[in-house]
């Protein structure tokens, strides 16, 4: 029979945890969920490699979506993380991923919707410019519709009306 070593009486373990509330809309309950380990809990050989970590974390995603009020499908997610924060606590780690996520939309947005990534003028202050124009571009058309892309089907084939739906003085069926 083989032995197993006892759980580690360190001050590593368990691991500090934290949860997040659900999040329910769009059809979907998200959930999230952090199991934070300080440095100390990496071997010697670890921390030589990597002297700058000081935590690792294992965030769990888990997104039900439901119907007519019942769940028909689960998904889950694992991802490990790592921070170079000292002595983060893991509220602060789910607060930071899920900023990191708002901050990606914006970017897809400005890429996907606006082709920022295509303009290739890097002289002077041109990459500024780009920058402030599909900011501002992204801004209006957030302001018909919260999907950038929706807001840019909705006024493609009419100036005016984009122009009277930024001014505020028509209301679109998708508002």
């Amino acid at each position: 029979m083989k032995k197993f070593k006892q759980p580690s009486a360190s001050r590593s373990f368990p691991p500090s945890e934290a949860h997040e509330p659900a999040d329910l809309g769009h059809g979907r309950i998200d959930q999230r969920s952090i199991a934070l380990l300080p440095v100390e809990a990496l071997s010697e050989q670890m921390r030589a490699a990597w002297p700058t970590v000081r935590a690792i974390a294992c965030l769990t995603r888990r997104r039900d979506h439901v119907r007519a009020g019942r769940v028909i499908k689960v998904e889950k997610e694992t991802t490990f993380l790592i921070t170079s924060l000292n002595a983060p606590a893991p509220e602060a780690i789910l607060r930071f991923n899920r900023r990191h996520w708002s901050i990606e939309a914006m970017h897809r947005d400005k890429d996907v919707c606006l082709g920022e990534d295509g303009y290739t003028n890097r002289l002077g202050h041109a990459p500024r410019n780009i920058f402030t124009l599909t900011s501002a571009v992204r801004t209006l058309l957030k302001q018909i519709h919260a999907s950038p892309t929706m807001a840019t089907e909705i006024v493609q084939d009419s100036r005016s009306k984009a122009v009277r739906l930024i001014a505020g003085r028509q209301k679109t069926r998708f508002l």
